[in-house]
């Protein structure tokens, strides 16, 4: 009887510190978000500083969660640590080796460095690991324009189509190719693709309302002649244009949409150089949409994570 009772308390025993555990493990999760916001806020401020302090403490009660490592190595390559940014991006992919905002903060930080072969290879062994999504051809697509390599571009951004045809970002991103090389009927095709699976872009509506403004009825007093502006690779040209296009007209350069991000089941995995901090209590959890979910595709940008 009493070897029965003895069980009996070793089972309860089991599922009390299972129970524990589990709470510990929500309580860190839910203090590395509230310290991840708490970052993207300094970090928006340009207190890099402590920007960093605040990510280093989100990674240490969530080092399985992507976003938070890849935060870190935004602040501190804003701070100038190159290596050290080099370092954190890696293992935001060792986290998670889908995770777009990585892949794109690294291989900008290659070719800022002038080491474009690595970034492409950074990006073409996604491109070889990962061919069923369409984010690695789409990330190609980005590292290929900035190059100079338009056609190349167009290619991987109609790879990406043909592995996931109603990508929005890939038909925005291919639309604006379009416009800059002087071929407005193919842009509004992408841009009103774009738009019907993601409606709400206004840099896509503001681009499209462009190239599908009607035309001045000539010779009816008091128009303007407008006439069609030639492209300037890497800037956005207007449909029409009577002069300088003003400030307000000006959109912002490639690219236009941005990724959600996807965390995949991470392998083992222990961050270096991040010494855990005490988990402060009372931490105010700040509300806000990251730049990088509204804006535009980015790898020094915060990113909020989906967890």
């Amino acid at each position: 009887m009493g070897l029965i009772e003895d069980r009996g308390t070793a089972s309860r025993c089991v599922c009390w510190l299972a129970s524990a555990l589990s709470l510990l493990t929500g309580c860190n999760a839910m203090h590395g978000g509230m310290n991840n916001k708490v970052g993207m806020e300094y970090y928006k401020a340009g207190n890099f500083s402590a920007a960093r302090d605040e990510f280093q403490r989100a990674v240490a009660n969530d080092p399985y969660n992507a976003d938070y490592v890849h935060n870190l190595g935004s602040s501190l390559k804003k701070q100038g640590d190159i290596a050290g940014a080099e370092r954190v991006y890696k293992q935001a992919l060792q986290v998670d080796p889908a995770h777009q905002p990585s892949y794109h903060g690294l291989a900008s930080l290659l070719k800022e460095q002038g080491r474009q072969p690595e970034a492409f290879d950074t990006l073409q062994a996604w491109v070889d690991t990962q061919p069923y999504s369409a984010e690695p051809h789409v990330e190609m697509a980005w590292l290929q324009r900035e190059t100079g390599n338009t056609s190349g571009a167009e290619q991987s951004l109609q790879q990406a189509l043909r592995v996931q045809p109603n990508n929005h970002t890939a038909t925005a991103l291919l639309g604006q190719l379009y416009q800059d090389t002087n071929q407005p009927d193919r842009a509004v095709a992408m841009y009103r693709r774009s738009l019907n699976k993601n409606w709400y872009n206004p840099q896509v509506q503001s681009r499209m309302a462009q190239l599908t403004r009607p035309a001045p009825q000539p010779g009816l007093p008091g128009q303007p002649h407008y006439a069609m502006s030639a492209p300037v690779y890497g800037q956005p040209a207007p449909a029409y244009a009577t002069g300088p296009v003003p400030p307000q007209a000006a959109l912002p350069q490639y690219p236009l949409p941005t990724y959600g991000t996807t965390i995949a089941s991470p392998p083992s995995f222990t961050p270096t150089a991040i010494s855990p901090q005490p988990v402060r209590l009372g931490q105010p959890v700040i509300d806000t949409d990251p730049a990088h979910a509204t804006s535009q595709i980015a790898g020094d940008v915060p990113v909020v994570s989906a967890y």
